[in-house]
C-alpha cells in the first residue's frame, strides 16, 4: 500500500449548536461533573466535541479516498485535542484540516485541525492518528 497524498482542507465554517453539543454528551456520556469546576450544567463544551467536524459534509473528503482498492478502514489509535480556550456553545468557529501520511507506515494517517475563531483567535488544535485496515484483518 501506498501512502495517501497530502490533503489541505477549509476553512470551513461551523458553529459549536447547543443541541449538537447536547447529542454529543448523550452519546459519549460525558457527565459535566466529571470534568473539574464544572457545574454539571450542561453548557461545558466536552473537549472532544471538536472531532464531530470530521464528518462535516466539507472536511469528511479526508477520508473519501482512504478506502482505496483494499476496501481499507479508518481506526482511531490516538488523538490530542491542545486548548487556548474553551468553545462556546452558540460560538462561530473557523477550522482548516490537514492529512498526511509518512511513506515509511502508510497505513497510519495523520489528521489535524487548526480551531480559530470568527475574529481569527487561535482556540484550539486537534490531531488524530488513524490506521487503516482491511476488514476482514481487523476482526
Amino acid at each position: 500500500m501506498s501512502a495517501p497524498p497530502p490533503l489541505s482542507i477549509g476553512p470551513i465554517a461551523a458553529r459549536v449548536e447547543t443541541d449538537a453539543v447536547r447529542r454529543y454528551r448523550e452519546a459519549t456520556a460525558f457527565d459535566g461533573k466529571m470534568s473539574q469546576g464544572s457545574t454539571g450544567d450542561g453548557d461545558e463544551v466536552p473537549a472532544t466535541f471538536p472531532a464531530i467536524w470530521l464528518w462535516h459534509p466539507a472536511a469528511k473528503a479526508a477520508f473519501d479516498d482512504l478506502a482505496g482498492e483494499e476496501h481499507l478502514i479508518p481506526v482511531l489509535i490516538a488523538q490530542r485535542f491542545s486548548y487556548r480556550r474553551a468553545l462556546r456553545i452558540g460560538e462561530e468557529i473557523r477550522f482548516v484540516i490537514t492529512r498526511r501520511a509518512d511513506a515509511a507506515v502508510p497505513d497510519d494517517v495523520q489528521i489535524e485541525a487548526h480551531i480559530e475563531g470568527r475574529d481569527g483567535e487561535v482556540i484550539a488544535d486537534f490531531a488524530a492518528t488513524y490506521r487503516l485496515f482491511q476488514p476482514e484483518l481487523a476482526q
